[in-house]
């Protein structure tokens, strides 16, 4: 990056479109960097031309927007299943489109197939593949791409077609790999840069065969694609260079640019692609089969993996590990769960289906019905709905790159085996693993015999299994008739920042308490800062002087830092922002300077704002600066009951502490833990308010409010006694109609036709 910064500081570059010295500068080196990246795939500029994207996405959608299919479109798309999203997104453009099952297509492509003189049909058909899977990290054949173009698979769509094109998408391979354009000649080849060198974003590049570039037909035109055209009369001529007629206006030359750099380093660290692809590979071997022998104390198993293959072979397997996690019963883990524990021990990893429909379907057993149902049932994609009836509508996948060392890798392993395994813990050879081998080498090889079950003794490791009682159910939700008080009010004047207790009583508005979230902090893009970006923000004190109209911010051992309430409602000394909570766009009154350098000094982060709600029609703001609802309500009684649950030395706090973690508005005191659950409509006093969902937890819980120290309690023991489904407290509204009123600490609290809860 230092090399890329002092590249732009140092040189003057300019669009490539002009003609001053500049942009021919510019021209130059992009040139030169077209060369570069034909040489990193061991071809010439003979063979292939680059087109520059805005990544993988694109370069298959220039390729699905312009291949022709020939007349009236009789050509076929042709589809590998475990594909990523954008491949399923190039059907809009073809009206024959079939997907090829991957076990069928090892059926197909295994043999040895020679082309036929005998054709009757004259059109052309696209097949499309990843050279790796993005889900399971499979490397399918390359030897795949000669096969198809003779005509592989005219069996499969029942026609004798001589045209058959290769689209290889190779995002996910060439971040390990090279691909070798001198061996293997696909038709297109679709890559981002980002994968390779990890800057800059949104730069790719499809790579074009130079035979197959007439079944490219470009209709729309962009700046600098043509050589002439006229405004009166739709008449142009385009560029005779395939990469000048396809990069439509001003190509991102800097990011171009950058790459050099990139090659460069990798130059300078001595990085061959052959030694990333082995480091690579050994790392995700050795979690895999870590994985695989890790067993819970009563000998089932920890992990389901899903792969193709066992490890073997780094030809036929990459940098991916995919899993899902199960309970000592034989119960799913979410995958919500596990991302929320890995990002409080700071690892990245990812969740979902990972645009990969096909591989997630295929892998997870799910029907296009099952997949519908759940849509129906809420679930979409990149949410955390991660199980519907106990099954699982995602997994979690992990990979690694040449800077990723053993201690990653063991850091993960560390998280899995303190947080989701029963101790003590069995490793031992899984039972079906000589079908899950033997399914790899038919798959890939063919070969029938009986394989060999034992691995290394360094990675796996028989130990005796412990029989472990029962997993004990608790009644958890008991409704019943008890009396509820309302213990404490607790407001949040600053989103994210510390707690303000009311002594007595406290207004409530049409969007909640008053002031309650009315104020929060933006960084210095104006993103708004929450404590799993900066834990310091708990530490600082937000103190409501109602008879001054000022609130005071204290941070222990600072001096105070103090705001005139009345300040962004006059107008005086401030202006608008925009900011974003949560997705949705705000906007907010800036309260100076003064804040604003007592806030960067205490959070030691620079460029810190502090906004206060914009209030244009206060009879249209239904909700403050608070992400979800307007109140918070909180059972002590099931505080005191998680609290059992965290073993002991694990929450060495009192019930408060344990309490101000879950940042509740109301605290109130059932008779039975998670009661509160079965509310529908209460009376508080004399106020009405209305159940609007339970609150899901995160790692925000794991911190320790007056501290802001991290721990791994109370989500672990909360995520364990609830199997995954990790909800404590819930949210209440009030209707935008109901006139504003005062709660009273010590209020009782009832249904609303009256009876007590």
């Amino acid at each position: 990056m230092e090399m890329i910064f002092s590249d732009l500081r140092d040189n003057i570059y300019a669009n490539p479109h002009s003609l001053h010295a500049s942009s021919k500068l510019t021209e130059d080196h992009v040139d030169l960097i077209r060369y570069r990246i034909l040489q990193h795939f061991q071809t010439t500029s003979d063979e292939y031309s680059i087109i520059f994207t805005s990544g993988a996405t694109e370069s298959l959608r220039v390729v699905a927007e312009t291949f022709d299919y020939g007349n009236i479109q009789r050509g076929n798309f042709v589809y590998l299943q475990n594909n990523h999203t954008s491949v399923l997104g190039m059907r809009g453009y073809s009206k024959n489109c079939k997907e090829l099952k991957t076990d069928e297509a090892f059926q197909y492509l295994s043999k040895n197939y020679e082309p036929t003189e005998n054709y009757n049909e004259n059109f052309n058909n696209l097949f499309a593949y990843p050279a790796q899977c993005n889900f399971s990290g499979t490397k399918y054949p390359l030897e795949w791409i000669e096969k198809i173009q003779k005509g592989a698979l005219n069996a499969f769509i029942n026609t004798a077609s001589p045209n058959w094109y290769v689209l290889l998408d190779a995002a996910c391979f060439l971040s390990h790999e090279i691909l070798n354009l001198s061996i293997y000649k696909p038709d297109f080849v679709a890559v981002s840069f980002y994968k390779i060198f990890g800057y800059p974003t949104g730069l790719g590049a499809l790579l074009v065969r130079k035979s197959s570039e007439g079944v490219l037909k470009k209709r729309y035109f962009g700046g600098g694609t043509v050589l002439m055209a006229t405004s009166a009369q739709n008449v142009t001529m385009p560029r005779k260079i395939l990469s000048e007629r396809f990069e439509d206006g001003t190509i991102p030359f800097l990011g171009v640019l950058s790459l050099k750099h990139g090659f460069d380093t990798l130059t300078r660290l001595k990085l061959t692609f052959t030694d990333i692809s082995k480091h690579t590979f050994n790392l995700a071997r050795y979690v895999y089969r870590s994985l695989l022998s890790l067993h819970h104390s009563n000998g089932r198993p920890v992990a389901v993996l899903f792969h193709d293959t066992t490890f073997e072979n780094p030809e036929h397997q990459g940098h991916i590990v995919n899993f899902n996690l199960l309970r000592e019963n034989g119960e799913h883990v979410g995958y919500s769960e596990v991302l929320q524990l890995a990002n409080l021990h700071g690892i990245q990893l990812r969740t979902g289906c990972h645009c990969n429909p096909g591989g997630c379907q295929r892998f997870l057993k799910l029907l296009a019905s099952d997949v519908i149902k759940h849509f129906n049932s809420g679930h979409v994609c990149g949410d955390q709905r991660d199980l519907i009836d106990g099954q699982p509508t995602g997994t979690v996948r992990i990979s690694f790159g040449y800077m990723s060392t053993k201690e990653d890798a063991d850091k993960f392993l560390n998280l899995i085996e303190n947080c989701f395994v029963s101790k003590p813990i069995v490793r031992k050879i899984p039972d079906n693993y000589g079908t899950i081998q033997q399914n790899y080498r038919e798959l890939f090889h063919g070969i029938n015999d009986k394989t060999n079950n034992n691995e290394p003794n360094s990675i796996i490791k028989t130990i005796p299994a412990i029989k472990n009682p029962s997993i004990r159910e608790e009644n958890i939700y008991q409704p019943g008739n008890a009396v509820a008080t309302l213990q404490q009010i607790i407001l949040y004047p600053i989103k994210s920042c510390g707690a303000f207790s009311v002594s007595h009583s406290w207004k409530v508005t049409k969007k909640g308490l008053k002031f309650d979230r009315e104020w929060m902090v933006v960084n210095a893009a104006g993103v708004c800062l929450t404590q799993k970006q900066n834990k310091k923000m708990c530490l600082i004190k937000p103190v409501i002087n109602s008879k001054t109209n000022t609130l005071t911010l204290r941070f222990r051992g600072k001096r105070d830092v103090e705001i005139n309430i009345d300040d962004a409602v006059t107008g005086k000394e401030t202006y608008l922002c925009q900011s974003k909570v949560c997705g949705d766009r705000v906007v907010g009154w800036d309260c100076g300077d003064a804040v604003s350098d007592w806030l960067s000094e205490n959070l030691e982060a620079p460029g810190l704002r502090l906004l206060r709600q914009f209030e244009p029609d206060e009879e249209d703001l239904q909700l403050s600066f608070a992400n979800q609802a307007q109140y918070l309500l909180i059972n002590s009684t099931s505080v005191e009951w998680l609290r059992n649950q965290v073993p002991e030395g694990e929450l060495d706090e009192d019930l408060e502490s344990t309490i101000s973690r879950f940042r509740p508005n109301l605290v109130a005191r059932f008779s039975q833990p998670f009661e509160e659950n079965g509310i529908k409509e209460i009376l508080i006093g004399d106020l009405s308010f209305k159940f609007f969902g339970n609150c899901t937890r995160c790692q925000m819980i794991c911190i320790d409010q007056k501290t802001g120290g991290i721990s791994k309690e109370p989500l672990m023991s909360l995520s364990k006694a609830f199997k995954g489904k990790i909800n404590f407290g819930i949210y209440l509204n009030r209707e935008s109609s109901v006139e504003e009123g005062t709660i009273v600490v010590g209020a009782s609290i009832t249904e609303k036709d009256g009876t007590s809860l």
